[in-house]
């Protein structure tokens, strides 16, 4: 075979090979379940400095959301009131953004993915996470995206985000740790993969003298899908 035609056949065979990553990134993120809070009742655990918020979800309900406990007692109703607000101001914010289906996906920038490993139970991939804007850009591109597909089931497992270097996202801001990840598993019936936890971190300095230390998780739990 001509030099040429081979520079040409393994070019053309790593652009399919990246074309098919991509294929299989966009197979496994179709897995996900949408309409959570719309189709199905859950329990939610929030954990952060604030202490321990147990609540639950359930649509068939005319408050779908119920503040349960915080650190194990029950909350006052300032606590209520603020945790139902809160909840109210995530559901805005999402109804202003796009699709649902699409919010997820959208962390990934088109043409990014990268496999990096791969065992018998999941691959591994790098990625570019996506920006909207010029500021958010900047912010991004300190930014590492990971995203674990699971085999069985050809699912999306986890995505992680974290800076590889210390970010500037406002005049007198400095954050030297930015670490979120989004995990995902199967229903115990199987019939949909749902969230399973959120984890962020920040750590950082504004203006020189305000520390920022925050961390927060949040675990859902106790799915019964119960409105088709």
């Amino acid at each position: 075979m001509k030099p040429l035609l081979i520079v040409l056949f393994v070019l053309g065979a790593s652009v399919a090979h990246a074309e098919s990553h991509e294929a299989l990134v966009e197979r496994a993120f179709d897995s996900l379940e949408t309409g959570i809070r719309d189709h199905w009742a859950f329990t939610r655990t929030e954990t952060s400095a604030k202490g321990v918020y147990v609540a639950t979800h359930d649509p068939r309900r005319e408050q779908a959301w119920e503040l349960l406990t915080v650190d194990g007692r029950e909350p006052t109703s300032d606590e209520r009131e603020e945790f139902l607000s809160d909840r109210s101001r995530e559901r805005g914010e999402d109804d202003e953004d796009e699709d649902e289906e699409d919010e997820t996906r959208s962390m990934v920038s088109p043409g990014s993915v990268e496999l990096i490993d791969e065992t018998d139970e999941r691959w591994l991939f790098n990625f570019s996470p996506l920006a909207d804007s010029d500021e958010e850009r900047q912010f991004m591109e300190a930014v590492e995206g990971r995203l674990e597909v699971v085999k069985d089931g050809h699912y999306v497992s986890k995505i992680r985000l974290r800076n590889l270097k210390t970010i500037k996202p406002g005049k007198g801001v400095k954050l030297k740790v930015f670490d979120t990840s989004f995990e995902f598993a199967p229903a115990l019936d199987g019939s949909a993969v749902l969230p399973a936890r959120v984890f962020a971190k920040v750590k950082g300095r504004a203006m020189l003298v305000v520390g920022i230390d925050e961390e927060r998780t949040v675990e859902f739990s106790d799915y019964l899908r119960v409105i088709d």
